[in-house]
């Protein structure tokens, strides 16, 4: 008979039967190489990565190996890990992809990043410890075709920005240019070339951008279709925060997957949140949003198992010493991250009905990513009706709390209050003002919150704080038009060399 969340709990017995199998796998590999040796000899080596980090994790199924360590690939089926092995040598295991390049003639190089995502290089390069004129080289959207990306300075606001250039490769003939003025051999000569004060109209190549070493991408492969998990594999190392749903903690899955556990309080009325919540991240996959793992419901309090972010909610973050330190390129930064995570939402028809910062993680170099589905509801219909319920009022849409009506545009609205909040680092909007006297303010008087007073507020942030909030939800922007406003807010289009074309990859 399963238990009230419709998951069936196994026996002693069921579980230990379960756990054989499960080591059966994680030691597949290690039986495999035995197997296999002379194979491994006589298999054609036809992709090799090479190693960007060293790896020295105590795990069976995941190979060590130092940075400059050339491997031969095996297995790239999964996004996140692949299955390798060392040069002449059997010994074959798990890598992550983010700790490999797989290029053959670029990988060794500093500053080339591989498939770096337009807006995940312009936040690297936003860094405050990034000085201008650090660079990076990165795939193109477009076949064959590669992207220079350089942090600069407007002269005049002496605000940072960073300018992106194509660099293409000569058909038939061969090379690589930005100008066709200049081409040259390989993309080495090029970066050369433009490292050279002398050669460069405006601004040069200093340095090479820091490469942040990646933490690992989540669960093995034998485990990622294993929701339902032992609660003998978590471990809770930290609390993280209380709340009336129950508790969060870092701890760890399995030793090696760093993880945050959210703890359900057992009460019928949190059960029912939980059950929802895990039913909506089940059909999530996006970068911006975060992942969950696995749920552990084999006994109370049931737990879900998701990816760990370090720095904690948005809120509390654009209050600390740090967050405080935050200029406007790297708050623009966050707001294209989150309307990249609302409109794939917006994609997979679902509405999140509680966007705010509190509800919003950060990791290691202010990524950013939607967390918290308690309140979200996949519709079938453009507008999805609720009957009570608990609704955050300050940073929900008048048609939403005055009738239950929400659709994506009332969280379109929400992603107003969101702005408010990033471009005020962590005011509460509507301050000093209770409930009752903003529902009032904005549903019979068409009050808005003015422009705030914080210097990092542009004028066109405000702008689109005010389209977010326009009565009539339908004349609200979308989020596909929110992410591309904020992530080519600093498209900067002028000519730098002969014929030189700054444009969006």
């Amino acid at each position: 008979m399963g238990n009230k969340f419709g998951y069936r709990p196994s026996s002693i017995k069921r579980q230990a039967e379960n756990d054989k199998l499960k080591n059966l796998k994680i030691y597949n590999i290690i039986q495999e190489n035995k197997e296999n040796k002379n194979n491994f000899r006589e298999r054609k080596e036809s992709k090799t990565a090479l190693a960007l980090y060293s790896l020295q994790i105590e795990s069976k199924s995941v190979l060590k190996f130092h940075k400059g360590d050339r491997l031969i690939v095996e297995d790239d089926s999964d996004p996140n890990w692949c299955v390798v092995r060392h040069i002449n040598q059997e010994t074959r295991g798990y890598a992550p992809c983010t700790f490999l390049s797989f290029d053959p003639v670029l990988g060794g190089e500093k500053w080339y990043f591989g498939d770096i995502l337009r807006e995940d290089a312009e936040h690297l390069l936003l860094l405050r410890e990034n000085k201008v004129g650090t660079f990076l080289i990165r795939n193109s959207h477009i076949p064959d075709t590669y992207a220079l990306s350089l942090k600069n300075i407007d002269s005049a606001t002496k605000k940072m920005f960073i300018i992106h250039y194509k660099i293409r490769c000569k058909e038939n003939e061969g090379g690589y240019f930005i100008s066709p003025n200049h081409v040259f051999d390989s993309i080495k000569e090029l970066v050369e070339h433009y490292s050279d004060p002398a050669n460069c109209v405006g601004r040069n190549l200093v340095v090479p951008c820091p490469r942040p070493r990646p933490k690992l991408p989540g669960p093995l492969p034998d485990f990622q279709d294993e929701y339902e998990i032992s609660f003998k594999s978590l471990k809770f190392i930290k609390c993280l925060g209380k709340g009336n749903f129950g508790e969060v903690f870092y701890g760890t899955w399995n030793d090696t997957c760093e993880v945050a556990i959210k703890r359900l309080s057992s009460n019928g009325v949190q059960s029912d949140d939980f059950r929802r919540e895990v039913a909506v991240m089940k059909t999530i996959n996006h970068p911006k949003i975060v992942r969950l793992y696995a749920i552990c419901t084999e006994r109370e309090p049931f737990c879900i198992v998701m990816e760990y972010l370090c720095n904690g909610n948005l809120q509390e973050y654009l209050r600390s010493s740090r967050g405080k330190l935050l200029k406007l390129p790297s708050l623009v930064n966050m707001a294209a991250q989150i309307a990249d995570g609302m409109n794939y939402l917006d994609s997979k028809n679902l509405i999140h009905r509680d966007l705010a910062a509190r509800n919003i993680l950060v990791g290691d170099n202010g990524i950013v990513k939607l967390a918290d589905f308690g309140l979200a509801r996949i519709i079938d219909d453009a507008v999805y009706f609720t009957k009570g319920g608990k609704i955050p009022l300050k940073w929900t849409a008048p048609e939403a709390y005055t009738s239950g009506q929400f659709t994506i545009k009332s969280d379109v609205w929400s992603f107003g209050i969101v702005l408010y909040e990033i471009f005020t680092h962590g005011e509460l909007p509507y301050h000093g003002m209770m409930n009752q006297q903003v529902l009032e303010l904005v549903t019979q008087h068409n009050y808005r919150m003015p422009r705030p007073k914080d210097p990092e507020c542009s004028y066109l942030v405000y702008e689109k704080m005010r389209e977010c909030w326009n009565q009539k939800p339908e004349e609200r922007p979308t989020f596909e038009y929110l992410y591309n406003y904020f992530i080519d807010y600093y498209k900067k289009c002028f000519e730098m060399y002969d014929s030189l074309e700054s444009v969006r990859k």
